[in-house]
């Protein structure tokens, strides 16, 4: 869920804040390409390819040029992809607004740490995320799922405010707070609560 290195060819670092505003979650990936690259994973997150020694000046003023384009591809979500309506996407929406504030608060308090900027967002392959700044993102999706799913990734992406990885010394912390954390995690991969039936406003578009 954390940013992190992958190769000695190609590092993953998080965009400038000029860049990721308006709200798109992006992450920069430099590597020794020679050109400028974006590409666009509608509802999940913005992804910049550049080459190792290109300012970041460089890469903000070509994002920002491509707005207009970057809107364009971002809404254009396939109808196959979409797993809610745009009703019970709302509802979910407004339970993570209320929700994962108050709980990352209650977290961080037992970690002794405090998130730059909480986000809440469309990504489809990740629940959470957090960059090196201290800024994290979570997935509306996870409010399908149950609470000791829920209080997992929300303590998951706190830990890594930490240990910016997924060390031995990252698990152990989790452990700490949260032994019966590896169940929790299962729960994100067999269980899927559904939406409340007054929510639902018909079936689901797929």
């Amino acid at each position: 869920m954390a940013e992190e290195h992958t190769d000695q060819k190609r590092r993953v670092y998080p965009v400038s804040a000029l860049s990721c505003y308006p709200p798109y979650p992006c992450r920069l990936v430099r590597s020794q390409r020679k050109t400028l690259a974006i590409e666009v994973r509608p509802g999940e997150e913005i992804i910049v390819r550049a080459p190792y020694k290109m300012p970041a000046q460089q890469i903000d003023q070509f994002i920002l040029s491509k707005q207009g384009w970057i809107k364009k591809h971002w809404e254009r979500a396939p109808l196959s992809q979409k797993d809610y309506t745009q009703e019970q996407e709302t509802f979910l929406r407004a339970q993570a607004k209320a929700l994962l504030p108050v709980m990352a608060e209650r977290f961080g308090q037992l970690l002794g740490v405090s998130p730059s900027r909480i986000r809440i967002t469309g990504a489809r392959t990740r629940f959470g995320s957090c960059s090196a700044k201290g800024n994290i993102c979570f997935s509306f999706r996870l409010m399908s799922y149950p609470q000791e799913a829920i209080e997992y990734v929300v303590l998951h992406e706190l830990a890594h405010l930490i240990h910016l990885n997924h060390s031995p010394a990252f698990y152990a912390l989790i452990a700490h707070h949260m032994p019966d954390y590896k169940e929790r995690a299962r729960l994100l991969k067999q269980v899927k609560a559904p939406v409340p039936q007054e929510h639902k406003g018909g079936p689901p578009c797929i």
